[in-house]
């Protein structure tokens, strides 16, 4: 099956474009007939293998696109659909084009004899491994619909945790930079003015009033360095954190900034324990489930504290131990790995860990935009304060002179 993009007019004369799968183009164009379309153009979609056999394709779903589509076809095959059936109704859904050509690719391949997960795995910028795994899993266990059901209610959790570290940081974030603008275009447009009539009256002007000249005289001339020093600055940690000893010290000195370091932390250990707990609920085994686990988390620090684990598992060593070693995970984590692990009910007491450090999460994201929102605001007014303060030192000087 080769998949089309194609380009026709309806019975009522309105364009239209998509995809369509079919054997040939004349098979193709057939098709379109049947759907009352009269077709101006049409074209094979140029599909590029990389070395390892997978598509070419750009990142074309977003997250929430994929929840919800994670949704729809976990209704599909729990209503009795087989994959291919709930591709189809899928691939009818959808209005994205290029989602579509995914989508044909995916029932391309399950056609050709591939399981779902083997090709969904085709789309490696698609389909995260975690996915793919998850998907790989419920297979193995007959339990696909349930298995995708779950898969779904985790992307909606993990963005749900996504968007509760930007609402804390996204006030915070726009005070400062309003701080920032106004504080400059004070300095850069108002002083100037000002310093005029501080000249004309050549009198001698107090310490303050000097520095705001000066910075103002800085920034006026100098501004466009100080942009190039920052843009330098974040070009060369970017470069910086491409090798590995500089990207371990720059994530460990993260996880040590008060209050943030532990937020940072929360957002690693929720994701990580609700992905191990889907996964080994799922079927899936110990070491494959942490090396998952361990593609979710974002700080490196955490990485190798996982990575370590790992090695220790396959070793023998219980996970809780294991953990343990690394000082990176929070006690009350280890402690619930370890009743997991005795009880036999470890899927479980993982998920109330995840739920626990979500908890945490909120607590302290609530914290820190309490704290930053009062001192960005005393910080903005006190420096407007003694930009005030220092132009009208000059000014009630001269009325005194002149009375």
């Amino acid at each position: 099956m080769t998949t089309y993009n194609y380009k026709a007019v309806d019975n009522s004369g309105k364009d239209k474009s998509g995809v369509i799968q079919a054997e040939s183009p004349r098979s193709a164009r057939q098709l379109l007939r049947d759907k009352g379309l009269i077709v101006a153009h049409i074209q094979a979609e140029k599909e590029d293998r990389e070395k390892k056999g997978t598509f070419n394709f750009k990142k074309t779903i977003s997250s929430l696109e994929l929840s919800l589509i994670t949704r729809q076809f976990a209704i599909l095959l729990n209503s009795g659909l087989s994959i291919e059936s709930s591709l189809n109704a899928l691939i009818e859904q959808l209005e994205s084009p290029d989602q579509k050509t995914v989508f044909m690719g995916v029932k391309s391949e399950v056609l050709s004899g591939r399981p779902l997960a083997a090709s969904l795995r085709m789309f490696p910028k698609v389909f995260p491994p975690v996915y793919c795994s998850l998907i790989n899993a419920g297979e193995q266990s007959g339990s696909l619909a349930r298995v995708m059901t779950k898969l779904a209610d985790h992307s909606d959790r993990t963005r749900e945790l996504t968007s509760k570290i930007m609402m804390a940081l996204l006030y915070p974030v726009i005070v400062s930079i309003v701080a920032v603008v106004m504080i400059v275009a004070l300095l850069v447009f108002v002083v100037p003015q000002v310093v005029k009539v501080f000249e004309a009256s050549k009198q001698e002007l107090p310490i303050l009033t000097k520095i705001m000249i000066s910075t103002s005289n800085g920034l006026r001339e100098y501004g466009w360095i100080i942009i190039l020093a920052i843009i330098v600055l974040i070009f060369t940690i970017a470069r910086l954190l491409k090798k590995e000893s500089f990207k371990v010290k720059f994530h460990r000195k993260l996880l040590t900034i008060p209050v943030a370091g532990k937020l940072l932390i929360n957002v690693d250990v929720a994701r990580f324990t609700h992905i191990l707990a889907l996964l080994l609920a799922s079927g899936v085994p110990m070491i494959a489930a942490l090396e998952a686990g361990r593609d979710t988390v974002s700080n490196y620090m955490m990485k190798k504290a996982i990575d370590n684990s790992i090695k220790a598992v396959q070793e023998g060593v219980p996970l809780a131990i294991a953990m343990s070693r690394e000082n990176a995970f929070p006690p009350v984590v280890i402690h619930l790995i370890a009743s997991g692990e005795k009880s036999g009910n470890l899927d479980h007491l993982l998920e109330q860990a995840g739920t626990h450090q979500e908890l945490e999460l909120s607590h302290r994201s609530q914290l820190l935009t309490g704290i930053l929102e009062p001192a960005l605001i005393l910080i903005m007014g006190g420096v407007v304060l003694l930009i005030v303060i220092a132009i009208m030192l000059p000014i009630l000087n001269m009325n005194k002179m002149v009375g």
